[in-house]
């Protein structure tokens, strides 16, 4: 069964394929994946979250994708690219995705906000 198939209105559809361990495939209204890698903090290791991928309904009917990226020595997680659609409603001449790619300070990337 294609869980977007067009009766289907859910919002966004996820597909991981995990190798020995395993496959996931679903669609659903919101969506959040976080994907970690070993790292070594001092003389200990640990896993890190170093990409978030935030999927969401903006309160304009839009949807957005963010992709976010983490590093331990950052104050803060910076996101690196921001896509667009208003899959309802819009004008048929207009581009169906929309993506935000913004760099900001040397450096560092800037977060992209839902309005732009």
């Amino acid at each position: 069964m294609d869980l977007m198939a067009p009766p289907d209105k859910r919002k966004f559809q996820v597909r991981c394929d995990a190798g020995s361990q395993g496959r996931f495939e679903v669609g659903t209204d919101t969506l959040s994946v976080r994907v970690g890698q070993r790292i070594r903090a001092g003389k200990e290791e640990e896993v890190w979250d170093s990409v978030q991928i935030l999927c969401k309904e903006q309160p304009d009917g839009s949807l957005t994708v963010e992709v976010v990226v983490c590093h331990p020595d950052w104050e803060e997680a910076k996101t690196i690219a921001a896509i667009h659609s208003l899959p309802e409603g819009s004008d048929a001449a207009a581009p169906s995705l929309k993506c935000d790619l913004k760099l900001s300070e040397p450096g560092g990337l800037h977060r992209a906000s839902a309005a732009e």
